[in-house]
């Protein structure tokens, strides 16, 4: 897997999570105290994070950091 495709599948995790935690973008950015254009990237595959970042989007999230890479 390039990385490209890594970070639109970690993208598409990251939103079907929100998702079922009945999150939007706003609320999960405003948990992590991000911008939500920086979520919307993340979800699309369009940025990488800090391993920290997913940290704070797993707990934000209410899953644990393993799950976000269940890809």
């Amino acid at each position: 897997m390039d990385k490209r495709e890594f970070t639109t599948k970690l993208g598409d995790q990251i939103r079907k999570l929100r998702e079922q935690n009945g999150l939007s973008q706003s609320e999960l950015a405003r948990r992590c105290d991000k911008d939500r254009q920086h979520i919307e990237l993340i979800e699309n595959g369009k940025t990488t994070c800090t391993s920290y970042t997913l940290y704070v989007i797993s707990k934000a999230i209410d899953t644990d950091l393993n799950n976000l890479f269940d890809i």
